[in-house]
């Protein structure tokens, strides 16, 4: 967040002042384009690490789930949801849905929904984190048809079927291991 952004509390869901000098809602969804430079990424989920868990263990990470106007929303932390504001950093991979045209109302809603409900709930990073709330925008919004979408199911996408936001993305995520790794060897060659 740069000094002329400032960050804004309703309830337990935090805002980021959005630069409102272009209107991005009135922009068609069809038209609406991937942008790693801005962090906008429509109806995706998008991930970044979480430093000293990630770099230990690089499959682990924060995600958070944007809007159709490619807004980023995540469970951050105890009673705590940030919008336009990812915990951790900026994304460093990212999943592209592609939900039905004719639902992307309820998709935005779903996010609501979900931001609503995380936002009096208290964080645990086992059972019920920033995948939990992901999934459950996905089974708000019924997407691919589905409705019991689990941190499982997300883990398993943001693994797999994610696309890193630069080439310098995979160096962010594993050179840490790979320094953990060096360290552990090392060490157990003493």
């Amino acid at each position: 967040m740069n000094s002329e952004e400032s960050k804004i509390e309703i309830g337990h869901v935090q805002f980021r002042d959005l630069d409102i000098s272009t209107n991005e809602s009135s922009i068609s969804f069809e038209t609406r384009k991937i942008d790693t430079k801005r962090d906008r990424y429509p109806c995706s989920i998008v991930w970044t690490s979480i430093p000293g868990l990630t770099h230990c263990l690089p499959f682990i990470g924060h995600t958070g789930i944007c809007t159709r106007d490619r807004v980023i929303h995540d469970f951050a932390g105890p009673y705590t949801v940030t919008v336009d504001n990812l915990a951790f950093g900026r994304p460093q991979k990212y999943v592209e849905l592609d939900p039905d045209p004719s639902s992307l109302e309820i998709w935005d809603e779903a996010i609501q929904k979900a931001d609503t409900k995380f936002s009096r709930e208290m964080h645990n990073i086992f059972t019920n984190n920033c995948h939990s709330h992901v999934a459950h925008v996905l089974n708000l919004a019924r997407y691919k048809g589905k409705t019991d979408w689990n941190m499982v199911d997300v883990w398993m996408m943001t693994f797999f079927k994610s696309k890193y936001v630069n080439p310098h993305s995979p160096l962010k995520i594993y050179l840490g291991f790979l320094f953990f790794i060096l360290i552990i060897f090392l060490l157990s060659a003493i």
